[in-house]
């Protein structure tokens, strides 16, 4: 996974009809594989979740679906993303193995200290900020925890993405700074009036010295 930022959508942000083609426009302008969708749309049954995921798989951006390994490997998804109460890893990697297919595995987490306990690919950690939408959920947990889950993944090939509040580009260079590879968004993507210049944006804060 080399992503720069992940988009995670949320179709109370963005009418389902505008998510593909804001990825697109956003792919267009930043290089290959630096954004990243995760679909995490909770309401959704099957069927509609699948046409939302094929959508985004056909603009090129790589595609995490959250919670769903089936809906994944029907949309030619990158990987499946686990909220830190779902799936436990083993779980689906014995699904994959029976299946004989592969998809990368992402799980969110909260504290610092447990991303030593995660075998996945790919942690999601926050809210490093206050956002609005884990507002009354979940405390930020700050910089510093971002610092304490890169310490204690060192030498581990599990990729660290800052997520919550992390809606400019310099909220994503201070989380990039502090160990982050990568940053999860949602209004910095889906609330632009220009998400290209946007991602684009926060793809250099994020890459950047």
């Amino acid at each position: 996974m080399n992503a720069r930022v992940v988009a995670i959508t949320n179709r109370w942000l963005c009418p389902e009809d505008e998510i593909a083609p804001r990825v697109a426009a956003a792919v267009a302008a930043v290089p290959a594989g630096w954004l990243h969708v995760q679909v995490r749309e909770k309401d959704l049954d099957g069927a509609p979740l699948l046409a939302l995921a094929r959508a985004i798989v056909a603009t090129g951006a790589p595609v995490w679906v959250n919670g769903r390994v089936d809906v994944a490997l029907a949309a030619g998804a990158v990987g499946v993303h686990l909220p830190e109460n779902g799936l436990a890893v083993e779980h689906v990697l014995r699904v994959l193995a029976r299946l004989d297919r592969k998809l990368a595995i992402g799980r969110s987490l909260h504290a610092a200290s447990d991303v030593a306990l995660t075998s996945s690919d790919v942690v999601h950690i926050g809210s490093i900020w206050a956002t609005p939408s884990k507002a009354g959920l979940f405390e930020p947990i700050g910089v510093d925890a971002l610092r304490e889950a890169r310490r204690l993944l060192r030498g581990n090939l599990t990729r660290l993405v800052a997520v919550g509040g992390i809606d400019s580009p310099e909220r994503a260079r201070e989380a990039a700074r502090a160990g982050a590879d990568a940053v999860a968004v949602i209004r910095a993507m889906w609330t632009a009036n220009d998400p290209a210049r946007a991602i684009a944006a926060l793809c250099d804060a994020v890459d950047g010295p």
